[in-house]
């Protein structure tokens, strides 16, 4: 295939020159241009049919051949006027991922540790900038957080915190609704009375009125009859908050079952 591949181009060559020292002589002439010999004809099929499959196995190579998994637990998609870290994993090694982030991002990452409840260990929860940047956290109907809205142009560092164990009592930093909230939710405060008790040593009571005005630290006493739970969330090991509403979708019309699926 050497062979022919030179003798190919040196014959090319020739009938080129050839070819083009007879447009200069003939111009104007309808005289058909020479066509390659059948030899040559063969000769370049072959060489384009190597190339040709030599790229396919390339790509197909490039393909399969395992991608490095990233250290970051994000997707990240560049938009015109922002970037979006979706997030798809856990954090593992918090310093690997710091490396890589600011290596993509160009910016100073930082990833933080903070205490939160069971369903958040590991999992990116928020972010900040240390600068005046304004950092946009998106969130699920249970109030897990999705994605992580950046500028173009960062004032300071990113700070970006995700969940830690908590100490005995320690109040978290994020918190979301319960799973068990799937369990009472739509019930009236009479049919949770029994359940809503043994979950923390200190429970906090909200209500949503008919109006959707919001009130905080109602007596239970107090609460309508008729309101149903909505939301529980806790504060800590020791603390629960539950939000009974006189509106299913007072926190949203995508809630049922407070955002989780029932088992």
């Amino acid at each position: 295939m050497t062979q022919d591949l030179s003798d190919f181009e040196e014959q090319l060559g020739k009938e080129l020159r050839a070819a083009a020292y007879r447009r200069v002589e003939a111009r104007g002439s309808r005289t058909p241009a020479r066509r390659l010999s059948p030899r040559l004809y063969s000769i370049l099929i072959g060489a384009l049919a190597t190339v040709a499959v030599v790229a396919i196995a390339a790509f197909v190579l490039a393909e399969i051949r395992p991608r490095p998994v990233a250290a970051h637990p994000f997707r990240i998609v560049y938009l015109e006027h922002e970037i979006h870290l979706e997030i798809v994993d856990l954090v593992n090694d918090p310093r690997a991922a710091e490396r890589e982030l600011r290596e993509e991002l160009g910016i100073d990452v930082t990833l933080e540790a903070v205490p939160a409840p069971p369903e958040l260990l590991n999992q990116v929860s928020g972010s900040f900038s240390t600068g005046s940047t304004n950092i946009e956290v998106e969130i699920d109907a249970a109030g897990r957080s999705k994605t992580i809205i950046l500028p173009q142009r960062i004032d300071g560092d990113l700070v970006i915190q995700y969940g830690r164990t908590a100490f005995p009592g320690e109040r978290y930093i994020y918190s979301i609704t319960s799973p068990m909230c799937a369990e009472v939710w739509a019930q009236t405060p009479a049919e949770s009375a029994q359940r809503i008790p043994q979950l923390a040593d200190t429970i906090r009571y909200d209500t949503f009125d008919s109006d959707y005005n919001y009130h905080s630290e109602v007596p239970f006493t107090e609460i309508d009859h008729t309101y149903r739970l909505i939301d529980t969330m806790f504060w800590s090991d020791t603390e629960l908050l539950v939000v009974y509403s006189a509106h299913l979708d007072a926190l949203g019309t995508d809630r049922p079952s407070c955002g989780w699926s029932v088992p």
